[in-house]
């Protein structure tokens, strides 16, 4: 060996420096070359290794997934467990709360007839003008007759309404304070609605005639109301039935509340409707007053009470006729006719 080195070291004395640069670069080659071998080698054992340890991660991987998937059916029982716990209480509170409310049911006649035609008004009372049941507006109405006919664009603009009675009872154990919207009020009297022993029945003068009244359990409560449309409206509503015309119904809303901070409020949403204006000889040129109460089908409809729970909070739900005339209010507006 020592031998190569003299002999190299000999040689290297006659060498350029173009060929010494050539030996250093050879030099770094090799030494490049040795080391990237044993990266690779190590790469190599380092790719063994990992091989053998990926199932493991998969394994770990698989398990962890697993967890996962577990703990969030876990949250999603816990909720429905939650949301079951306070629905149940929930309904019991309200099961409390329904045990001392009052119970109001409304039963109503049906609407008297002939209508009435009031020639001093185009449209139902506002603000504070004179009520629709008020002695003065009775007495300017007339009952409408079927030999008086109204022409297209004459006297159409004309009020007809009806007058109707209902009776409110209280069948809960707790007293109700009951409210009449619209053109209700509370009156004196008796109801061939109401036929029954158990049920007190005020005498005259302890029924106010107002909008607002206190029925205690067991109380009966007589009240009218009276609505209409203009003839021009009933007729419109005759001629144009489809989609369903609000114009040939009048609408109507009781609401009851009990004395409790944390009770209820019911509403009882009534609706009549009917056709007393039909064509004089088949043509709406010329229309007048049904013949016979029957060919104008006037009806009352009573919905089902619908109840709120303060604790609830305010909510607000579409009226029980939305549905019916909701296509006729978009394609015309709820400004083309008087609702409630």
């Amino acid at each position: 060996m020592r031998a190569f080195w003299d002999a190299l070291w000999a040689g290297t004395h006659r060498l350029t420096l173009a060929e010494w640069i050539q030996i250093v670069s050879a030099v770094g080659a090799v030494a490049a070359a040795i080391a990237g071998a044993a990266a690779a080698r190590s790469a190599r054992r380092a790719a063994r290794t990992a091989a053998q340890q990926l199932p493991e991660f998969q394994k770990q991987v698989e398990v962890s997934a697993a967890q996962s998937r577990a703990a969030d059916e876990q949250v999603a029982l816990a909720h429905e467990a939650l949301n079951a716990a306070t629905t149940a209480v929930r309904e019991a509170a309200r099961a409390r709360t329904d045990e001392r409310a009052p119970l109001v049911v409304a039963l109503l006649e049906a609407p008297q007839w002939p209508p009435l035609v009031d020639t001093t008004r185009n449209r139902m009372p506002y603000g504070n003008e004179v009520r629709l049941l008020d002695r003065r507006s009775v007495s300017q109405a007339e009952p409408a007759s079927p030999a008086r006919s109204f022409s297209r664009g004459g006297e159409r603009n004309q009020l007809m309404w009806f007058r109707t009675r209902g009776v409110l009872v209280n069948e809960g154990t707790t007293t109700a304070r009951v409210r009449l919207d619209d053109e209700a009020q509370f009156v004196a009297g008796d109801s061939p609605l109401v036929r029954n022993p158990n049920i007190v029945v005020p005498p005259a003068v302890g029924i106010p005639t107002k909008r607002e009244h206190l029925l205690r359990p067991g109380e009966m409560a007589l009240f009218e109301w009276g609505a209409g449309h203009t003839i021009a409206e009933w007729a419109d509503a005759c001629e144009k039935p489809d989609p369903p015309n609000p114009r040939g119904a009048c609408f109507f809303t009781i609401t009851v509340f009990d004395p409790f901070e944390h009770g209820t409020f019911d509403h009882i949403h009534v609706v009549m409707a009917g056709r007393p204006i039909v064509p004089v000889d088949g043509s709406f040129d010329e229309v007048g007053l049904a013949t016979e109460e029957s060919e104008a089908a006037m009806g009352v409809t009573i919905f089902p009470t619908r109840r709120t729970y303060r604790s609830d909070g305010p909510r607000k739900e579409p009226l029980p006729w939305e549905e019916t005339y909701a296509a006729w209010w978009r394609q015309n507006g709820r400004r083309a006719t008087e609702v409630a």
